[in-house]
C-alpha cells in the first residue's frame, strides 16, 4: 500500500506541474493554457492567470494534485504501468534538476 501511495503521488506531482506550469511535450500544456487565456514568458512559464475557476485551479499544483492522485489511483486500478511510467519521470526529473543545482 505504501509502495502504491508514492508511485501514485509521483505521478500526481507529474501531472500537475504538467498542467499547471511546464511547457510539455510539443508545448502541449502551454498551449492548453493558452487556450484559457494563461499568458507565458518566453521561456513558457506562465506569467498571468485570468480570473476563472478553472484557471485558478490550473495555477496551483496543490490544487491540481488532489484530483490527479483520485485520478492516477483510479488508473492504478485499471492500469498500473502508465502510473508506474509517471512516477519513474518524476524521480528522473527529481534527480535531474538535483544534479544542476549541485553543479
Amino acid at each position: 500500500m505504501l509502495e502504491q501511495a508514492i508511485l501514485v503521488g509521483l505521478s500526481a506531482w507529474r501531472i500537475s506541474a504538467l498542467f499547471s506550469y511546464e511547457r510539455g511535450p510539443l508545448d502541449i500544456f502551454m498551449r492548453f493554457r493558452q487556450a484559457l487565456g494563461v499568458e507565458h514568458k518566453s521561456t513558457g512559464e506562465p506569467i498571468a492567470w485570468p480570473d476563472g475557476v478553472v484557471t485558478n485551479m490550473l495555477s496551483c499544483v496543490w490544487c491540481i494534485s488532489i484530483w490527479a492522485a483520485l485520478a492516477l489511483w483510479g488508473i492504478w486500478q485499471w492500469q498500473p504501468t502508465a502510473v508506474i511510467i509517471l512516477a519513474a519521470s518524476s524521480v528522473a526529473i527529481s534527480i535531474e534538476q538535483w544534479n544542476r543545482r549541485s553543479s
